[in-house]
């Protein structure tokens, strides 16, 4: 009975990739406001306007880029904890409250995946990422009164696509990032990778001991005896 070299590394690397992702939730990461990004206002009923789309901060000193998922402001400096898709999943987050709260996140989190994370946008473009986080911050709690009529509209299309996909998978579009400070009431969406980890030393034994098989395995084959007809 021969060995499966290619589902034991598939193994392998799995078990390691699971090691790097929970090493990465389990450490909290130092956010720091930086600058409004692409973001740009909207106008608003009675509260002149409000500041929406993707804002400037760094993650553990690396740049990123983020919405807010309240309308308030992103300024400061404060340590965080990171919750990816699982966590949230597994009930971890600040709106995640009930049974269904993490349909809330699937739908923010599909919004998210539609914005233009481009360094330098169009008013359009900038005009439209702020609608979009615009319809985050009516699923995750109270907004003010949008003013003009065009910009309703396009809020009422962008609703109505996030509730055809309170089951979306942003897995690979987001993390969140909330605030460990009680007194904080911080959460926000950050583009996907916003840190560079280091990779952990268990996973370069995981690697060593993956080529050692496949060399071990190599060297039976090549030293069997053909067989001629």
């Amino acid at each position: 009975m021969g060995i499966n070299v290619k589902n034991i590394t598939l193994s392998i690397t799995s078990a390691a990739l699971l090691l790097l992702s929970t090493a990465v939730i389990a450490a909290p990461v130092d956010i720091s406001y930086q600058s409004a990004g692409t973001s740009t206002s909207l106008e608003t009923k009675k509260n002149g306007s409000v500041n929406a789309g993707l804002n400037a901060i760094t993650v553990d000193g690396t740049n990123s880029l983020a919405v807010n998922t309240s309308n308030s402001s992103m300024a400061g400096t404060w340590e965080a904890t990171v919750n990816n898709y699982a966590a949230v999943q597994a009930g971890a987050g600040k709106y995640n409250s009930g049974r269904k709260g993490h349909e809330k996140y699937a739908k923010a989190g599909y919004l998210f995946s539609l914005l233009d994370i481009s360094e330098s946008l169009s008013s359009t473009a900038a005009k439209y990422n702020a609608l979009v986080n615009y319809v985050i911050w009516d699923i995750m709690g109270d907004v003010p009164d949008l003013k003009n009529r065009r910009d309703k509209k396009l809020v009422k299309g962008l609703k109505k696509e996030a509730d055809a996909n309170k089951k979306f998978d942003w897995s690979t579009t987001m993390e969140v990032y909330t605030a460990n400070d009680r007194g904080t009431t911080r959460e926000f969406f950050a583009v996907l990778p916003p840190i560079a980890t280091p990779i952990p030393s268990a996973l370069f034994l995981f690697g060593s001991m993956a080529l050692g098989l496949f060399g071990i395995v190599t060297r039976k084959r090549l030293s069997r005896p053909r067989l001629t007809g």
